[in-house]
């Protein structure tokens, strides 16, 4: 896995070492070109000088670097931009922080009174993803990072307060990596069977908390799960249920969770659209249908690495939709694992149909007090809200606040969308109880009513339709790893 290997520590006071291998320090200004936060007149004579040198404006992610030839002692000035949207350039920053430092052995970065303990996380977590590289198949690596040690220079909160926020953001590091990963790897490598093994490493790695199941085909026939086996009856490669159990309050000898959350993930290795088959243009990107389970792996991953004092369940729907000839037809009827019949009239609206079974039966044995499932669901949601928030469907008041709030503490942000009836209306079949596609317009909209018709009445439930957010095409192509981060915030603050 892609785990960053930096040492990372917090600091209330700024001393330099007296040596002439001295840490590269970064300070940062503002718009207005004037250095934040209280440093000793020396090093703040220096930042001013270099400033003045070479014209510098403060924009945000602009730096200039005075490396000290003489004395070895390396200085670089970072802009903030206007202080009044410091809260959007977090990314920015912690990646212009980490290219600016890469090179150095060590580095001290002064935060002085700039940011708070709130956007401390937000930045350790863009620095982290900024030094991300998945390049387990080249055969020439790309050049080695010579950091290996970043020291957090704070003087506005406890250094207590930033070191618990520093360990959150590392684990969510950790987390959102193997989501990327996940993610990134190659779909004839990352089959259904493989993904489900993912999940059973976990169980390996943290056996004292965590247990993982995993359902196979026959399994899942014998459950009804008619829906499921619709996308995955086409692919010579097994689909997979895999069930992750995390005893972070009950207790792992107990064998019943307690009052747990449940995540669940659209976990699509490859998508073609089956005999609704895609354009080619783009297919390729189509590994990256797998992100919301991915995603979910990246969220346990972090739980178990900050031990959060909660009970969850997690439930990934492993699958790949392929046409052959005994792939799924428009017009095919099957039924759910609760008895409801669906008419397919698009085989490529294929990820609803994963979900809607793996939602019923986390409900069934699980009695979850809050779901959330998480997919790459339309491109409806894409045309919609870009790849800057991530489409938030829900049925209850308490979620819906807490994600809009965790989504916004981390930057990874999320917008409400309706569950109007009248969209719901666009469901109705002649044939069956219900179809799985609703026309083309509110697609995103219609696709999670389909999956609200198999939420129980008092479930609490939320649907992000990550399709815009999960990963980035063209030449920056790869995946984000989000929602983890606004989905361990939350869960922060559900185990608080």
């Amino acid at each position: 896995m892609s785990v960053s290997t930096l040492n990372l520590s917090v600091s209330d006071k700024l001393s330099p070492k007296k040596t002439k291998a001295q840490p590269h320090l970064v300070v940062f200004a503002d718009s207005d070109a004037k250095i934040l936060g209280n440093l000793d007149s020396g090093h703040l004579d220096r930042a001013n000088a270099l400033i003045k040198a070479s014209g510098f404006k403060g924009s945000v992610g602009e730096s200039v670097t005075d490396y000290g030839i003489d004395d070895g002692h390396v200085i670089s000035v970072i802009g903030t931009g206007s202080l009044d949207k410091l809260a959007g350039q977090m990314p920015k920053l912690g990646k212009a922080t980490f290219n600016t430092i890469k090179n150095s052995k060590s580095a001290v970065v002064a935060w002085g009174d700039v940011i708070c303990q709130k956007h401390f996380g937000q930045f350790v977590n863009a620095l982290l993803h900024a030094e991300y590289r998945f390049e387990p198949y080249k055969s020439k690596k790309g050049d080695k990072i010579a950091l290996s040690a970043v020291e957090f220079i704070n003087t506005q909160d406890t250094k207590a307060d930033y070191e618990n926020a520093l360990a959150i953001a590392t684990a969510t590091h950790i987390g959102q990596s193997l989501a990327r990963d996940v993610a990134n790897d190659a779909p004839n490598i990352m089959t259904p069977a493989e993904l489900a093994k993912v999940a059973e490493k976990l169980g390996k790695d943290y056996k004292d908390v965590v247990s993982v199941s995993v359902l196979g085909e026959k399994e899942m026939k014998k459950l009804g799960m008619g829906c499921f086996l619709a996308v995955s009856q086409g692919s010579d490669n097994e689909g997979k249920l895999a069930i992750i159990e995390y005893h972070g309050k009950s207790g792992k000898k107990k064998s019943k969770l307690k009052d747990p959350i449940a995540l669940v993930g659209k976990g699509i290795t490859f998508d073609t659209g089956g005999i609704s088959l895609k354009p080619s243009a783009g297919m390729d990107e189509m590994k990256y249908d797998m992100g919301g389970a991915a995603a979910m792996l990246g969220t346990i991953k972090a739980v178990c690495e900050a031990r959060l004092p909660l009970d969850m369940v997690v439930v990934l729907a492993c699958a790949e939709n392929m046409p052959s000839g005994k792939a799924t037809r428009p017009s095919d009827i099957v039924t759910a694992m609760n008895g409801m019949s669906v008419e397919i009239l698009n085989t490529d609206a294929e990820g609803r149909l994963v979900l809607c079974d793996a939602l019923c039966y986390v409900q069934d044995n699980y009695k979850p007090r809050t779901i959330i499932d998480a997919a790459t669901l339309t491109g409806a949601c894409v045309i919609a809200l870009g790849g800057v928030r991530s489409g938030l469907y829900c049925n209850d008041e308490d979620t819906l606040f807490a994600l809009e709030e965790a989504g916004e503490y981390t930057g990874d942000l999320v917008w409400q969308m309706p569950l109007d009836d009248a969209y719901d209306e666009q469901l109705k079949s002649t044939f069956a109880d219900v179809q799985n596609i609703g026309g083309r317009e509110g697609g995103s909209i219609t696709a999670a009513c389909f999956l609200q018709r198999f939420i129980k009445e008092g479930q609490a439930w939320a649907h992000l339709d990550i399709a815009g957010t999960a990963w980035s095409g063209g030449d920056n192509k790869g995946a984000s790893g989000r929602p983890v981060p606004m989905l361990m915030r939350y869960l922060v603050g559900q185990a608080d």
